[in-house]
């Protein structure tokens, strides 16, 4: 008797701390992985950060962290922002057009683009103290030497105008692509193909 009256007391003890300590959910992936990036660059890294230039390591917690902050909860929406900054920056080779410096960051967007990004992102207004006067050219530099550039693209992939729709839509169909580069990134017939054949294989190595 006196047996199972300590058993039971153990077992009272044992619940009481179970319930008293601190639950850890299990880990959960709110990113790419740094193998899944590098198989997604099929070898096109850059090999050292430097001037424009970053490694795929260096740029992971850039492209996560934008991942997160604007959502980009799906293989498709991920796989666009990664494809177009591969597209337009050469493998996150370059932060500029090299012929129009106003344009620039990870995704090479316009000047009105990142304009209407910075409108849009309260954030990212006070990296201003003069918002909203501010020079238009001179938005995609601000960014770069703020560690925002890999910011705009991931914003734009949901939220640039005419984007939400086909951004839903995104999926390991060329054609969703096609439709969300129509719609919102407006690169241009001449170019759709190989934005299309790097979507794909981005949207490959995420899985």
């Amino acid at each position: 008797m006196t047996r199972h009256i300590a058993a039971a007391a153990m077992a009272l003890v044992s619940a009481i701390a179970l319930l008293s300590s601190p639950i850890h959910a299990a880990p959960v992936s709110n990113g790419i992985t740094l193998g899944q990036l590098e198989t997604a660059f099929i070898g096109n890294c850059p090999p050292a950060t430097v001037g424009e230039a970053i490694t795929c390591a260096d740029a992971l917690p850039f492209i996560n962290n934008a991942i997160n902050k604007y959502g980009l909860t799906t293989r498709g929406q991920r796989a666009a922002y990664i494809a177009t900054m591969a597209y337009e920056g050469a493998y996150l080779k370059y932060d500029f057009n090299i012929v129009v410096r106003s344009q620039g960051t990870r995704s090479i967007l316009p000047a009105t683009s990142l304009r209407i990004f910075v409108d849009a992102n309260k954030d990212i207004q006070q990296i201003w103290s003069s918002y909203p006067q501010i020079d238009n050219n001179l938005i995609a530099m601000t960014l770069v030497d703020n560690k925002k550039d890999f910011e705009p693209g991931a914003w734009w992939v949901k939220a640039g105008p005419g984007c939400a729709n086909a951004a839903a839509l995104l999926s390991d169909s060329p054609q969703s692509f096609q439709d969300w580069e129509r719609t919102c990134i407006y690169g241009g017939v001449d170019t759709i193909d190989a934005r299309t054949t790097i979507y794909q294989t981005v949207y490959n190595a995420l899985t």
